[in-house]
């Protein structure tokens, strides 16, 4: 199940290093620009290649595959009289996204295919950005309305929500747009945590369970012009011996399948918040791949009995130490709980209606 002794090298301005002792790198489906780390001791001072520097692009590989690229926020260097310490940090790519406006200086309504082909693969930062797949390209033309300072993931992941996606990013850098768990890799081997620990292969592990935002009972309520109404409503088995209703108004839910629609992610988003679980693991292998996000695993402990289940990856962080080795931390949801945005419904109609009206008035003016 699990492999070690791969190799830890870091590209930085076509330098490339390998003698790290601790390095930490984070990624999260639900979290954009997740952090990362590398540091090294030397007895002797080191001088650093002018090309190794702050705002340089980063690539790290470990063994073949590529698991991280990046600009670098930050370098620090330090001595004393034991030696000299390097530390290079950053965030992957979506921090350039983050950090960076749209480049627009009047608001105005844009779809996602523009944004990405326009602002980033021909932008200012088409040197960092190569490539975009989008899973469902059936509502790119859903338009969101864009502020002058606005930042350019901001834009994008609005831009995304109205077509009914997530986005993300991919170790090489390419924005990936759709379900994370769409296709998820199932993890071969169960993880497991037993009291007799003959079979262990996971170091420790935290169950959470926080049903404050569960409910027994959701109804959806559409507005019209006359009166609320119930459109859509569902009853939840919950480990409450009471009832407990939760109403929501959504105005602009025209039909039974938008409204059921919306209130299945209502249901999916409160059980995403309830059910957790933390884990650690040796090394940073499974199957012979890193561990990833968006992957589908198996628990099972009789120490944690709730906490036997299937879940997915919503996060992981990959560390290494000089004390504990290399070790992968997982944030776990349950798998069946995300749920896609809801998808933005466009107006042409009204617009197509003047149109029409304006034509048939110009007829009538001879």
């Amino acid at each position: 199940l699990f492999m070690q002794d791969k190799e830890l090298r870091l590209i930085i301005g076509d330098v490339e290093i390998k003698t790290w002792d601790s390095a930490s790198i984070d990624s999260a489906i639900d979290t954009p620009a997740e952090s990362w780390s590398f540091a090294l001791f030397s007895e002797e001072d080191l001088t650093l290649p002018d090309s190794v520097k702050a705002g340089a692009k980063v690539q790290a590989f470990y063994g073949d595959e590529l698991i991280l690229t990046s600009v670098a926020d930050a370098v620090n260097e330090a001595c004393d009289r034991s030696g000299y310490g390097l530390k290079i940090s950053g965030r992957d790519l979506v921090g350039q996204l983050i950090d960076c406006s749209v480049p627009i200086f009047n608001g105005r309504q844009v779809n996602l295919d523009v944004l990405l082909s326009k602002y980033v693969l021909d932008g200012e930062l088409k040197s960092l950005f190569s490539n975009v797949k989008i899973q469902n390209d059936a509502w790119l033309k859903n338009k969101i309305s864009v502020e002058p300072g606005e930042s350019l993931w901001d834009a994008i992941a609005k831009a995304a929500m109205v077509t009914g996606q997530h986005v993300w990013l991919d170790p090489d850098g390419t924005i990936q747009v759709g379900d994370p768990f769409a296709s998820p890799y199932q993890v071969q081997e169960s993880l497991k945590l037993y009291r007799d620990g003959s079979e262990n292969n996971v170091l420790d592990a935290s169950y959470d369970e926080d049903i404050s935002n569960v409910y027994s009972d959701i109804r959806l309520l559409s507005q019209d012009s006359k009166a609320q109404h119930i459109i859509s409503s569902v009853k939840v088995d919950t480990q409450f011996s009471y009832n407990r209703l939760k109403l929501i108004t959504l105005a602009d839910a025209e039909t039974k399948a938008e409204a059921d629609a919306a209130l299945d992610k209502v249901k999916k988003d409160n059980n995403l918040q309830a059910y957790a679980l933390n884990i650690n693991v040796k090394g940073w292998d499974v199957d012979q791949k890193t561990w990833a996000t968006g992957m589908y695993l198996n628990f099972e402990t009789d120490r944690l009995n709730r906490a036997t289940a299937k879940w997915a990856v919503y996060g992981r962080t990959l560390t290494l130490s000089r004390s504990n080795g290399k070790k992968t931390a997982l944030k776990l949801h349950r798998q069946g709980d995300w749920a896609q945005p809801l998808k933005h419904k466009e107006k042409p109609k009204s617009t197509t209606k003047k149109t029409k009206k304006k034509s048939s008035n110009q007829g009538q003016k001879p």
